[in-house]
């Protein structure tokens, strides 16, 4: 209740400011990555569920429009501020914190679960979408290439699978099967499986947090992007509760 009495007292202030605010994003059904579809998801809900309008704009140049290069971002007023965890800092400076009621190794066990989901299911993402051979050529390369004509379309994708390929081989993904990236998923969701519980409609307390809006935006991604294997999504329906978890975000903020 304090959180909620705090976001309503601080209403008028936060929708003056946030009257004009813009999400940007690549083409959503076109265009965006796995990762990048499961980020911006994951900012519309928490953008939600922290009661503050904006307004998505997809646009097929947004990575040219970021200020680090990486999507969504997020422009209010004059600030813009791209990923997920760097705009839920910059809500929570704005006085919005949805885990603010909770105990301080409750907001730990927040941190951490964040800090599980980016460092597997993201880099799961990316690997799957440019390093998996097959993914690669049926989909991945045909999206990122769909918004650019001729010649751009034929090097870029392969300027960016170098970016990516680069990217994670600093942190040793890029030397993993597929079957291992699986394995590595396959924990992340028996992590989250046994946090949410079989009654709890959140993973921690009673109100939703930013890794609520987290976990939905990957594992909803995960379960509705068409992809050429199933390995990915096979491996999260082995944990109903966290289908069961998607279900109650999508129906309580998108339906």
């Amino acid at each position: 209740m304090a959180l909620l009495n705090h976001i309503i007292d601080t209403l008028p202030v936060m929708n003056e400011e946030w009257s004009d605010a813009v999400l940007f994003s690549p083409l959503q059904a076109e265009q965006a990555m796995m990762d990048q579809f499961a980020d911006t998801l994951a900012v519309r809900v928490f953008l939600k569920m922290a009661n503050l309008p904006y307004r998505l704009e997809q646009r097929q140049n947004a990575y040219f429009m970021s200020p680090t290069g990486e999507v969504p971002f997020l422009r209010v007023k004059n600030s813009l501020t791209a990923e997920f965890s760097p705009i839920v800092d910059f809500v929570g400076k704005k006085g919005i914190k949805l885990s603010d009621s909770l105990t301080a190794s409750e907001q730990s066990d927040i941190q951490a679960y964040c800090a599980l989901i980016e460092e597997t299911l993201r880099n799961a993402e990316k690997y799957i979408s440019w390093l998996d051979e097959e993914c690669y050529d049926k989909v991945t390369s045909g999206r990122y290439s769909s918004v650019y004509n001729w010649p751009l379309n034929l090097f870029l994708p392969l300027l960016k699978q170098r970016e990516v390929y680069n990217d994670l081989s600093q942190n040793g993904w890029a030397d993993y099967s597929t079957k291992t990236v699986i394995e590595l998923c396959d924990r992340c969701f028996h992590a989250l499986s046994m946090k949410l519980g079989s009654q709890q409609k959140y993973f921690i307390g009673g109100q939703p947090t930013e890794l609520d809006a987290l976990a939905f935006g990957h594992l909803y991604t995960i379960l509705t992007m068409q992809m050429p294997k199933d390995d990915l999504i096979n491996t999260l329906r082995k944990y109903p509760n966290l289908i069961n978890f998607c279900k109650g975000i999508e129906s309580e903020y998108f339906s």
